[in-house]
């Protein structure tokens, strides 16, 4: 029998540390499910908070009211339905005179939204109506800590970036609206830069998930994102990863895979829906499954890093997932040595 507990904590940490829904999750999250939560400063014990509920499904539809009750906006505490819609309200609010009197303009920026977020277009209306206030941008304006609006710039670039090919008019548009937001243009370039970086890893995930192409038949950094998603799987316990255990999976993956801590954030954070393993190791043919195993020796054995023995035992469950044994696993790692010389 379960029971609901409330826990309420004042956590002392560097400047620099980011407590978003991972890291909730992979401490606070090793003691059971979490219902919802508190990120906030504290202040003589009086804290602003912003809250988070994992019962919330779809997009916020009353998103204005949300940011005019927080008394800020930490990006790393907004769940993904919350994420699309403030991306949707920063737009809209900075470009509000030009939606509200093109009706052109705004159904454009309507389709873009729904297009980019998987969404419908009556789902971004709805977010457009209840931001419809010319009061509302100063109001994100000041909900904002510059990192957090930074990160909030990289996960709209990531949006935008994902679907399709980067479009002139797309890319104006957020480049208008970050300088609204005061952002300068080196800025923005970063933003679009990181953004672009997670966006081509999604692009990846979709390849992959689309099913079009055999796995062992992606294309080679496709083939990286797949064994990163697999390596991720094979940490997780119980749909959580120990502190240790994502500190060895990020090294791993930086090291021998060269993914950025930037672009690592899609892989921890993307939610398939289903074992990626299990559907690798039951739709492929064992020499399939054994050329991607060579292939995940063929970038371990082309780097210079040395792997920590917690490192290879990971990969050895990975392996292992796929039915391809210890043995059958040395000798593809001997024959990719072989043909690298």
């Amino acid at each position: 029998m379960s029971k609901k507990v409330k826990l309420t904590a004042v956590i002392s940490t560097d400047d620099d540390k980011v407590l978003d829904e991972t890291a909730i999750n992979n401490s606070v999250g090793l003691l059971g499910k979490i219902e919802s939560y508190n990120i906030g400063l504290d202040s003589n014990g009086s804290g602003n908070t912003l809250t988070s509920n994992n019962s919330n499904n779809g997009v916020v539809s009353e998103i204005s009211n949300f940011i005019r009750d927080s008394n800020k906006i930490y990006f790393g505490s907004l769940e993904m339905d919350q994420r699309e819609a403030v991306a949707v309200a920063i737009v809209h609010s900075a470009n509000y005179e030009k939606i509200k009197n093109d009706t052109a303009f705004s159904q454009k920026i309507i389709s873009m939204f729904a297009k980019k977020f998987g969404k419908e277009d009556s789902l971004i209306s709805k977010i457009f109506s209840d931001t419809d206030d010319a009061n509302l941008f100063d109001t994100i304006k000041s909900k904002f800590l510059e990192g957090d609006l930074g990160q909030m710039f990289i996960y709209i670039w990531e949006k935008v970036l994902s679907v399709g090919e980067e479009d002139d008019q797309e890319v104006e548009l957020i480049e208008t609206t970050a300088e609204k937001f005061s952002m300068e243009k080196p800025e923005i370039a970063e933003t679009k830069k990181q953004g672009n970086e997670r966006a081509k890893v999604s692009k990846g995930i979709d390849s992959i998930n689309s099913g079009n192409t055999a796995y062992n038949k992606l294309k080679a950094f496709e083939k990286t994102v797949l064994i990163a998603l697999m390596l991720t799987e094979c940490s997780t316990i119980d749909g959580k990863i120990s502190s240790e255990d994502l500190s060895q999976l990020r090294n791993l993956l930086n090291e021998q895979f060269n993914f950025s801590s930037n672009s690592l954030t899609v892989i921890l954070e993307k939610d398939l829906g289903y074992s990626i393993t299990k559907k690798v190791e039951q739709v492929e043919v064992y020499r399939e499954k054994y050329e991607l195993v060579e292939f995940l020796w063929e970038r371990i054995l082309s780097t210079e890093s040395d792997i920590k023995d917690g490192e290879m035992e990971l990969i050895r469950k990975m392996v292992r997932r796929l039915d391809i044994s210890d043995v059958e696993s040395e000798g593809a790692r001997k024959e990719v040595e072989a043909n690298l010389g």
